[in-house]
């Protein structure tokens, strides 16, 4: 795009600016602004905004330094209170999640009901273990049926302890 100059840009908007155009302004430049269209047009832009400018009621209301300092005080001591804030929350969801655990470890290991059900899991965990005939690696061997026995309602626990951390993690994600 070109750019379209003109020198006597700046004194048609002084003219304009000052409100004397285009009675005031010297017949040399009313001349020159009725041939150029680049001021020509700046005087009719120029002019129509200067003659809108008185029509806008002033309607913002600033307010004192006082108050301004006031509310930056506030927000700062508020953001200040939130940053302090942050790592008790995640103290307390770390602290709330080894509880839940250790709540549910408790829980497992105490209550019959639970055992009984996990002892149905862990029959036809080994019912299935057993059906599946896995072949067997040169240097390795690996009986399922005893992991599952030794390790089963240990990892079941532990299993439940990861569900209840996780969720409380989320918890805290979402509330923080």
């Amino acid at each position: 795009m070109n750019r379209v100059e003109c020198p006597f840009e700046d004194d048609v908007m002084m003219y304009v600016g000052t409100g004397r155009w285009p009675d005031g302004a010297p017949a040399e430049l009313t001349a020159h602004a009725a041939s150029c269209e680049v001021c020509g047009d700046l005087a009719v832009v120029a002019g129509a905004m200067d003659s809108e400018r008185g029509l806008v009621p002033v309607s913002a209301r600033v307010p004192s330094a006082g108050t301004v300092w006031w509310h930056a005080q506030l927000r700062a001591r508020e953001d200040a209170a939130k940053a302090v804030g942050r790592p008790i929350t995640w103290a307390q969801a770390a602290l709330l999640a080894a509880c839940g655990g250790a709540a549910g470890a408790v829980f497992g290991a105490t209550t019959g009901w639970f055992q009984r059900a996990l002892s149905a899991v862990l029959d036809t965990t080994r019912s299935v273990a057993a059906s599946v005939h896995l072949p067997t690696l040169p240097a390795v061997s690996f009986d399922p049926t005893t992991f599952v026995a030794t390790y089963g309602p240990s990892l079941t626990i532990a299993g439940i302890g990861v569900a209840v951390t996780l969720a409380v993690v989320a918890w805290a994600f979402r509330e923080g």
